[in-house]
């Protein structure tokens, strides 16, 4: 498939950025956030920069790690499943291009103090240049935007120092008329002219460097809009007195920049600022479509719009279909609906989009996705992203019923055209899919199981006792390859190395074997072949690792799947759980083994604790102790509290259960204050800890459960075991 060409790059993003925002930001939206808040109007602006900040390093850090075309609804389909990615990519379209008629129409406003063209056909004359630019080539359009964009700071730059000299500081008090409701109004309106700061990521694919020019392009434009933005209303502010004006709509008949020009330079600096406005908003229009465009594009590539959406030209290399569909919507729009009403509805999305974005950068760092590896990672993670979440629900509330009209709205047309075409045609499910709840695979009878998830190097026909996962994070494949023989009392052993890769990537792409895995498997091989023992060695390419693994227990009838415990990795707040809800229902036992460099195994501790995974620890430790000659404690806690009846009745229990047990076996009951504790101080006199390992809810995964902070502070290896529901008798 044709892709993209890399042209674009620190420079032409942050040119797009800006040019995306400051059009209404400076011309427009100004005197509807004034007549909301009034002198407070600045703060307003600042205010809604913040607001934006967490959405634009959040949207930094999923450029980088996926660098397509599309942008936010790419993010959003590959997390949330394509449900969401057609809602999102369905409703961004719309918004920017709403945002993008709104600007066309404030040509018609501009213009009207030049000339006397202000008829609807110079309108949509403008459309038709700003689409043909477009489908010559973001290089084309670039030029453009950078002379524009030029033009433009210099025309405001020049008018904010003629009108600093005439402010007023009396038209500053009082800065909160209208009182925090009025600011708070004020932030949901002006929000919308930050919303371009991040519609770079929408041509991703065409940015050379992507991993150090996205991040940086994208701050540096949020900066160095929100300190213009704040600026010009400062100074906007300081020249009008908002307690004298008592009629806003004959106030806003001439807009306040011109209002201002004409303070400053009379009748010939109006016209100028005209003009500049004029060539501002055709700016705006040019980077809506540019940004726009690319929705249909990506979502054409991935099957949930028809396919012709999707294609490049020839010799242009640009989406020129879905250019000329973004064209033909804005002309509609501009021909038959209210545009600023509608423009205001795709703002409340706008803010909601930016919510489940921050939201997005949650679930695929907690998920461990193996794919997910961005170049530039949001800082102050999840701080950045929650404060982002509340902040723009706060908006959405102060906007009001029109954010949910907005929701609505936008996301009706989104769900039936999933239903009604893109469902039959896909069957991605995006990270959460794979991760959450999978009934899909156990009510699946195992003779349906679909090969293609388990590409093609293996059929995965010979039985095995223990499936060794290997997701290219473990300590040692070794050291778990050697638990794994001893688990299999020298059987048959599979070691699965599974590569994760997004859902849209197809896996035959993924020709030759990746180094680390070549590697791996050498190391396996000289293992097999120096213990003389039966150990098949598998690399597998999967785009559903519940799935993979599923299938391959299935295939091979395992009674064991070992995993290597990988606790909290750096950059996340939950505990690291590689096939997620699959691990409480897989059908067959699951291992998971904390390597501390332990070689030779002696002593092995048992914690018991009265649940249904105790049979099957004992069964463990018993076998594990015949295999090394080692001894077993069992033991028990009881607090320090406790009675001498409840510790003795303790003993006693650990004493029966010792009669179930082959090896040599001791028993203690550890006394002290804190479980987890008391259980550590004494790992320090052992070579292996065996316990349960209990599927833990969602508060105790980022908690940490018993079995986490054991893990996580023993100092000898670990091997918690988890029963399965549907093992074979």
């Amino acid at each position: 498939m044709a892709s993209l060409e890399r042209r674009l790059g620190l420079f032409s993003i942050i040119t797009i950025c800006i040019s995306s925002m400051i059009g209404d930001g400076i011309f427009i939206l100004p005197a509807l956030g004034f007549m909301a808040t009034g002198p407070s109007l600045f703060i307003a602006f600042l205010i809604s920069a913040f607001c934006v900040f967490p959405a634009a390093v959040s949207k930094a850090e999923l450029a980088t790690a996926m660098p397509t075309s599309g942008g936010t609804y790419v993010y959003l389909e590959r997390t949330f499943g394509p449900l969401a990615g057609t809602i999102a990519g369905l409703g961004l379209f719309m918004s920017i291009l709403l945002k993008a008629s709104v600007s066309l129409f404030g040509i018609g406003l501009y213009l009207s103090f030049v000339s006397n063209f202000t008829d609807l056909h110079v309108i949509l004359f403008f459309l038709t240049i700003i689409t043909f630019l477009n489908i010559l080539g973001v290089g084309k359009v670039s030029s453009f935007v950078t002379a524009v964009l030029f033009i433009t700071l210099t025309s405001v730059f020049i008018l904010c120092i003629f009108a600093g000299f005439n402010i007023q500081p009396a038209y500053y008090d009082p800065l909160l008329p209208n009182d925090i409701l009025g600011l708070l109004s004020a932030c949901g309106i002006l929000f919308v002219a930050y919303s371009g700061v991040t519609k770079v990521a929408a041509i991703a694919e065409e940015v050379k460097n992507p991993e150090r020019n996205l991040p940086v392009g994208i701050l540096l434009s949020l900066f160095i809009t929100t300190i213009l933005y704040s600026l010009v209303s400062f100074i906007l502010v300081g020249n009008f007195d908002f307690q004298s004006i008592t009629n806003f709509t004959e106030f806003n008949q001439t807009p306040i920049v011109l209002r201002l020009a004409s303070s400053v330079g009379g009748k010939v600096f109006i016209h100028i600022m005209a003009i500049v406005a004029v060539l501002t908003m055709v700016n705006t229009a040019n980077a809506g479509i540019l940004a726009g465009s690319r929705f249909p594009f990506a979502m054409a590539r991935d099957q949930l719009i028809p396919g012709f959406l999707g294609k490049l030209h020839k010799k242009f290399l640009t989406p020129v279909t879905s250019i000329l569909l973004s064209g033909f919507t804005i002309a509609i729009i501009l021909t038959q609906l209210d545009v600023i009403k509608i423009a205001k509805l795709a703002s409340a999305f706008m803010i909601f989009i930016f919510i489940i974005i921050n939201f997005s950068i949650i679930v695929l760092r907690e998920s461990g996705a193996q794919w997910y590896k961005p170049g530039y990672k949001a800082p102050f993670y999840p701080f950045v992203q929650i404060f982002g979440i509340l902040t723009g629900s706060i908006l959405l509330i102060g906007i009001g019923q029109l954010a949910i009209f907005a929701i609505i709205g936008m996301a009706v047309p989104g769900v039936l055209i999933y239903f009604f075409f893109a469902r039959k045609r896909v069957s991605r499910k995006g990270v959460i899919g794979i991760r959450g709840r999978r009934t899909d695979l156990t009510s699946q009878p195992p003779q349906e199981i679909n090969k293609h998830y388990l590409g093609q190097e293996s059929e995965f026909t010979t039985d095995a006792e223990v499936v060794i996962a290997l997701f290219g994070k473990e300590r040692s494949a070794e050291m778990l390859v050697e638990m794994g023989i001893s688990m299999a009392q020298h059987t048959s052993i599979e070691v699965a190395h599974i590569l994760e890769i997004p859902e849209q990537t197809d896996i035959h792409d993924l020709i030759e074997e990746p180094a680390e895995m070549k590697s791996v498997r050498r190391r396996i091989n000289a293992m097999a072949e120096d213990k003389d023992e039966n150990i098949t060695y598998d690399p597998v390419v999967s785009h559903d690792v519940s799935r993979t693994i599923f299938e391959i227990s299935q295939r091979v009838h395992c009674n064991w799947l070992l995993v290597e415990w990988r606790g909290k990795a750096r950059g996340r707040f939950t505990f690291d759980n590689p096939i997620g809800w699959l691990k409480s229902h897989l059908q067959c036992n699951l291992a998971v083994f904390k390597d501390k460099g332990v070689r030779y195994i002696r002593k092995i501790m048992v914690v018991i604790h009265n649940d249904k995974n105790d049979k099957l620890i004992l069964k463990m430790a018993d076998h594990l102790a015949k295999i090394y000659l080692a001894e077993v404690t069992l033991m028990r806690f009881a607090k320090t509290s406790s009675s001498d009846e409840h510790k003795s009745f303790e003993q006693r229990y650990l004493k029966e259960l010792s009669q179930q047990l082959t090896a040599p076996t001791r028993v203690k009951v550890v006394v002290g204050k804190n479980q987890v504790s008391s259980f550590i101080a004494e790992t320090i006199e052992y070579d292996l800890l065996i316990m349960g390992a209990n599927e833990p809810r969602l508060f105790k995964r980022i908690q940490g459960t018993f079995k986490d902070k054991m893990m996580s502070r023993a100092a000898c290896s670990v091997l918690a075991v988890h029963e399965s529901t549907f093992i074979r008798s």
